[in-house]
């Protein structure tokens, strides 16, 4: 791939509101207000973005979109930083409250059980989802298993996440995230990055309390009050174009407690790939621009062990190339 590295994020606050940043090393570009300067300049008859408010909305059109971004990185490199056509347009990243990267997405997808360590760390637990026999990490004779998690649980990679009101079992999941750009259905695994932008670092935060259901033993897992709290889904810092994740079936994840690593795994030990994720759900409902998929964690969380977060402890997730997010566990002040 030809052309400077680059990622893109969502920040909140000034330069005039919450805004979508091209990110260069400890730089953001503000997208709304570099693109005019750009559009003046000899690069930008290279053609319009769609958007440029918010990475969400670069999503659809992402094809014609990438493009133009590569365009305006050019654009900012022949400038400098420091140039007075980019007045106003750059701010230090350390400076900025980042956001998760796409804001309002249409659904989020998450896959359960899809790392060996983590199915059979489970079931040593003795959860409902472990106990079962049908299941045990075999993938010739099972499906993906994805759930769906409330979009409105979306956290920054900086935001602090409150223990809710008498839950004490509150785990860690470290796991990467693709977004998706183009419609389809019945897509097949084959073809499915096709309709991939790119990866971010996300956590499935998880509620063990309450996410198996002493009172409806035979429904088992509760994934709304297992998975679906405020702020149980932080995500970011960076949203990274697919073009330069490299080998996304490579990637370390890592999560530490307090400087203690918790979680050390390689998206290489994915049981079923994003893609196959990506199949399966679509040979459901239709996948659209904006649509997230979580790919599952690798073994390491509290539940294994029967150690939890609690207020006053710092999580650390990160994964290779995409970032780290720091959450810290807060008091629930609602």
């Amino acid at each position: 791939m030809n052309g400077t590295v680059f990622s893109l994020a969502t920040f909140a606050g000034s330069p005039g509101g919450d805004f979508a940043a091209i990110v260069l090393g400890d730089s953001a570009i503000a997208l709304n207000r570099v693109y005019p300067a750009y559009r003046e300049s000899a690069r930008g008859k290279a053609g319009p973005l769609t958007a440029t408010g918010s990475i969400s909305a670069m999503l659809e059109g992402w094809d014609q979109n990438f493009p133009v971004l590569q365009e305006i990185v050019a654009f900012i490199e022949d400038e400098g930083l420091d140039s007075d056509r980019l007045k106003g347009a750059v701010a230090k990243t350390s400076g900025l409250n980042v956001m998760a990267p796409v804001q309002q997405p249409g659904k989020i997808f998450n896959a359960a059980q899809n790392f060996q360590e983590h199915v059979d760390e489970m079931i040593r637990a003795g959860t409902s989802a472990g106990a079962g026999s049908e299941f045990k990490g075999e993938k010739s004779t099972s499906r993906p298993y994805l759930f769906l998690k409330a979009p409105s649980v979306l956290a920054g990679a900086d935001d602090d996440i409150a223990i809710p009101r008498g839950m004490e079992k509150i785990d860690w999941e470290a796991e990467i995230a693709c977004a998706i750009w183009k419609k389809a259905k019945r897509v097949t695994a084959e073809n499915a990055l096709d309709h991939v932008a790119g990866f971010m670092t996300t956590n499935d935060v998880s509620c063990r309390d309450i996410g198996m259901r002493e009172d409806r033993p035979a429904l088992r897992t509760d994934w709304l009050g297992g998975k679906s709290h405020d702020n149980f889904a932080p995500m970011g810092p960076r949203f990274v174009p697919i073009a330069f994740v490299g080998d996304h079936m490579n990637l370390f994840l890592r999560l530490t407690v307090n400087g203690e690593v918790k979680q050390d795994g390689n998206t290489s030990q994915f049981i079923y790939t994003p893609e196959e994720q990506i199949e399966f759900a679509s040979n459901i409902l239709t996948i659209e621009p904006g649509d997230l998929f979580v790919c599952g964690t690798c073994g390491g969380v509290g539940m294994g062990t029967g150690t939890f977060l609690k207020v006053g402890d710092v999580m650390e997730t990160e994964v290779e190339g995409l970032g780290k997010m720091t959450n810290h566990l807060v008091e629930d002040q609602s």
